[in-house]
């Protein structure tokens, strides 16, 4: 074969887009905001409870939901223009209200380059980014908030620089709540009002926000207790009023005792407990342990109330309405007329920002990393 027709030989055999194939567990691959990592034949799933202890902390069932990678970005830094993504998606759960769709951001340099609307059939499936910038930069895809993924591994353009990331100074920040808190009704992962906040202040959110939880579990006062954090974030109250998890004085109690385990792992960590927010149907409506959702918000201002006066000054109470009010009512997720609990899209945004005003006016943020250490 003359040398003219080995090129042509060549090039015809030659894939059309060659690419860096990056697996799931490449240590290049940081997942930022994971508790856990469950790794199966070929993948990598995120969990936001230790997996192999995940039944102690949901003994009565519900652990999909800590596989829901709600707040969990898989970072690398890359100079490719360009990001193919293999993984696998399951369904969402039943939910009352409108369904969640599965959607990821692709975050680059901090700014969203792209929202892409996953396949939840279970299986391999795959997207295409062409929207990263071509030079050395941070990306992030931040991951679905209401299903299951498993990453299957990535691809950029051959002969692109990878590297990992490496953690800045920003505070670690991790918040424990309910579906408010996990996403329910965001736009997509990037754009819940937790991640609106973590991401607006330059926060490394570790969220064990779990929907239809909440309820003051004593296992995860005590994981809260061992993670790294420089804030620490409460919700609590619509899950204990709706599903009759305590009465009166056990709310209390177990508020007490929930941020008293959390104190033996950090002393002198700016810690805020939030009520939640306004529900309308509610607020004035009996739950199954015979407290009405006002009634709920005002044993947990007392909680909080007993632990200042018991030596300890940086617990701080946030009053949930004061976040999202009645006057917001408009911005739920549910019609009027159903059980109203969650911001919709145009919802989370004004969470994030009055959440992060009451957090100010209380004197309950954190200082970086480099200055606190």
């Amino acid at each position: 074969m003359s040398e003219a027709g080995a090129r042509l030989a060549s090039m015809q055999t030659r894939p059309a887009s060659a690419s860096l194939d990056l697996a799931h567990d490449d240590p290049r691959l940081r997942y930022r905001g994971a508790v856990s990592l469950q790794r199966g034949d070929g993948w990598t799933a995120p969990w936001r409870l230790p997996r192999e202890e995940a039944a102690l902390y949901l003994p009565e069932g519900g652990l999909g939901r800590a596989a829901m990678p709600s707040g969990v970005r898989v970072t690398l830094r890359t100079d490719s223009s360009s990001l193919v993504c293999r993984y696998q998606a399951d369904p969402a759960p039943a939910l009352n209200g409108p369904g969640e769709r599965a959607r990821l951001d692709v975050v680059c340099d901090g700014r969203r380059a792209e929202t892409v609307r996953l396949e939840t059939h279970g299986g391999d499936a795959e997207f295409r980014c062409e929207r990263l910038p071509g030079r050395m930069a941070a990306v992030e895809l931040w991951l679905p908030v209401y299903h299951q993924f498993r990453l299957r591994g990535l691809s950029v353009a051959a002969g692109a620089a990878v590297a990992g990331d490496e953690p800045g100074p920003g505070p670690r920040w991790v918040h424990c709540g309910s579906s408010i808190s996990q996403g329910r009704g965001a736009a997509s992962p990037s754009r819940t009002w937790t991640a609106l906040v973590a991401r607006r202040h330059g926060w490394d959110l570790t969220s064990l926000a779990l929907g239809r939880s909440s309820c003051l579990e004593p296992m995860t006062a005590r994981l809260m207790r061992d993670l790294p954090a420089d804030l620490l974030t409460l919700c609590v109250g619509v899950n204990v009023q709706a599903l009759g998890s305590h009465h009166r004085d056990a709310l209390v109690s177990a508020l007490v005792g929930f941020v008293r385990t959390v104190r033996e792992g950090h002393p002198t960590t700016p810690f805020a407990v939030m009520s939640t927010i306004t529900a309308p149907e509610r607020e004035e409506v009996p739950g199954p342990s015979g407290m009405t959702m006002r009634e709920c918000r005002a044993h947990i201002r007392r909680a909080v109330t007993l632990l200042r006066d018991h030596g300890d000054a940086r617990p701080h109470y946030l009053h949930g309405p004061d976040a999202f009010g009645p006057v917001h009512a408009r911005l739920m997720l549910e019609a009027e007329g159903g059980d109203r609990l969650h911001p919709a899209a145009d919802g989370h945004p004004v969470l994030a920002s009055r959440f992060s005003a009451l957090l100010r006016q209380a004197g309950c943020v954190p200082e970086p990393r480099a200055a606190a250490e």
